[in-house]
């Protein structure tokens, strides 16, 4: 990975999006704060951007990363990227993300939201130390392969316009 690269995201898409609404997940990111829910985050706020198609969804901030319901390129699914250095960087991201989405698929009032397994989206929040290039896009894409055994993944960029974010779709087979 490269050298002090932490603002990593990961999408983990929503398998029945028609069984979710989008507003629902605002009482439910409420009480993760209320509770603080999240290992290791100070859960702080909330924010509904339910109304941009399209859009981050609903977004709940904490000190350490944001999680959000996102609805980027039409598609449901949970972000979370971080925002604050940590030590194992791609392993505490993803890590977080599937727990976030474990704590959603026992929520009672999200009628049995699922996630898929088969598919997530990886990205970089750090244009600066990840640009969209295709050196970097060959760096990453060895990372990731290693860190999910090469011969049990696919690793594609997801945009290769060196004006969008550096971003991969892994495939787990």
């Amino acid at each position: 990975m490269i050298n002090g690269l932490y603002k990593l995201g990961v999408k983990l898409f929503v398998s029945n999006p028609a069984a979710a609404n989008i507003r629902e997940f605002i009482p439910v990111f409420h009480s993760w704060i209320q509770g603080q829910r999240i290992r290791d985050h100070l859960l702080i706020d909330v924010h509904d951007y339910s109304h941009v198609q399209n859009g981050p969804g609903i977004l709940l901030v904490a000190h350490e990363g944001n999680f959000s319901m996102d609805q980027a390129e039409g598609r449901l699914g949970l972000v979370y990227y971080r925002k604050q250095p940590v030590a194992d960087g791609f392993t505490t991201v993803f890590a977080t993300a599937q727990a976030a989405a474990r704590l959603l698929e026992e929520e009672p009032t999200l009628h049995a939201i699922k996630f898929r397994t088969d598919e997530f989206l990886v990205f970089s929040n750090d244009r600066l130390l990840a640009p969209n290039t295709p050196e970097v896009q060959k760096q990453i894409k060895d990372f990731l392969q290693s860190a999910f055994d090469s011969a049990t993944v696919t690793v594609a960029p997801h945009a290769i316009d060196p004006r969008e974010r550096l971003a991969f779709v892994v495939k787990p087979t």
